[in-house]
């Protein structure tokens, strides 16, 4: 129980919850409701919760959270590790070959991600967009244990990997608008790599690399990247554009889900 004042150990990033929560949620419906999806996905979601107490121990929220908080996180990142073990132990137990082999992909990228997070490189551009693909990859194994076939998931995490970087090139054309006060404007390079993942999702379902329901669930996401993109947007708006992002990702999960299914 968190002591009346403590800082809160859940984590900050609050774009990231939407990022775990769309591909797992898309996993789970691509799949049969199945224990094995289910334990995986809740392995998944406490790995994702140990991210803030990871940091505080790791001492990168500053000496003070250090100092006042680091018994009490490492205290909480044991119990999620734990927990998150026993979780994923049993959903790889109870989940046929191909989830298990497919574990393989979030657990190379959560090991790349963290390599970035002791070098301080999270926040870069190339940072957020490796941790969109490692959170959004942990539908694949979800999906493949409730008996999807491996096309659907993977055209799923495509979709979601453009989906995310749209909005990250996006948000980050915003703060440079607001940081270099109108100097610097990366909305159109931004836009220019927007329409670009657009084209290439475009080409490659025409080639049949990749099914048209998921080159159309990148259109919601897109479409908004492209409005903060180019228009002028207050970063103290950026709160109402995240909602906005949540509707945009739930239109992209209900394409995929029946467009793949």
């Amino acid at each position: 129980m968190k002591p009346p004042g403590a800082r809160s150990l859940l984590p900050q990033e609050h774009g990231a919850y939407g990022q775990l929560a769309m591909p797992l949620l898309t996993g789970l419906a691509l799949g049969r409701p199945a224990l094995a999806g289910l334990a995986l996905a809740a392995a998944a979601v406490l790995i994702f919760a140990a991210h803030e107490p990871l940091l505080v121990a790791l001492g990168q929220r500053g000496r003070r959270a250090l100092e006042e908080d680091g018994e009490r996180a490492r205290r909480l990142l044991a119990r999620l590790g734990a927990l998150s073990l026993v979780l994923g132990v049993a959903g790889l137990a109870l989940s046929p070959a191909p989830a298990r082999r497919a574990v393989l992909l979030p657990v190379a990228l959560a090991l790349a991600v963290a390599w970035l997070v002791w070098r301080k490189l999270e926040k870069t551009v190339a940072g957020e967009l490796l941790v969109a693909a490692a959170l959004s990859s942990c539908g694949l194994p979800v999906a493949l244990a409730g008996g999807a076939s491996l096309a659907a998931p993977l055209a799923a995490w495509a979709t979601w990997v453009a989906a995310f970087a749209t909005a990250t090139f996006a948000v980050q054309a915003v703060l440079s608008r607001s940081r270099s006060r109108g100097g610097r404007d990366r909305g159109r390079p931004a836009a220019v790599a927007t329409v670009l993942l657009l084209s290439l999702a475009a080409m490659a379902a025409a080639s049949r690399l990749l099914p048209w329901a998921a080159a159309l669930a990148l259109l919601p996401t897109a479409a908004l990247s492209l409005v903060l993109c180019l228009f002028p947007v207050e970063p103290r708006r950026l709160r109402e554009a995240g909602w906005a992002y949540i509707s945009a990702s739930v239109a992209t999960m209900v394409v995929l889900v029946v467009g793949l299914r």
